[in-house]
């Protein structure tokens, strides 16, 4: 198996491939950030404010100059860590990509200080972050989601 490596990208970089491949004809504007905030146990809430309190950070794995794969991560509270848009092109699936880009955002999520870290996990993706300690919480949600059903899904972040 090759071995991939992750590096810094930005929105202008990713954004083709979210709309193209990750949420095509998506319905809402796409934006670096989501509104929807995580708080313990089980609840997801819109908190327009975490955009001018926190910034995203995005990245990429490459074949040679090819995005393979994509994901993204920002707070959504002072101790609380969202992984989000997680993409690896379907030829490049089970080439451990998602964990390699996962694991990033959990350790960026440590640099920022956050004791937990989150997603809205696909259905089709789940087994993915299960692979770096993510833990399924509550139902499959469907209604009112545009790519689903998601579950949300937290790992907590160890310090050692």
């Amino acid at each position: 198996m090759r071995n991939f490596e992750c590096i810094l990208s930005s929105f202008e970089e990713i954004y083709p491939i979210w709309h193209d491949e990750l949420w095509p004809g998506r319905i809402s504007k796409i934006e670096p950030m989501s509104s929807l905030c995580w708080q313990l146990p089980n609840k997801i809430v819109k908190d327009g404010s975490i955009f001018e309190k926190y910034s995203p950070t995005f990245w990429v794995v490459k074949d040679d100059i090819k995005i393979i794969g994509i994901n993204s991560g920002f707070r959504t509270s002072d101790k609380v860590y969202r992984s989000r848009g997680l993409y690896i092109d379907p030829t490049y699936h089970n080439q451990e990509i998602s964990q390699i880009l996962l694991r990033q955002a959990i350790l960026q999520g440590k640099k920022e200080e956050c004791h937990w870290i989150w997603s809205m996990s696909r259905k089709s993706s789940l087994s993915a972050y299960q692979k770096v300690g993510f833990k399924k919480r509550g139902k499959w949600l469907d209604e009112g989601i545009e790519f689903g059903p998601n579950c949300l899904s937290t790992r907590q972040i160890i310090y050692k």
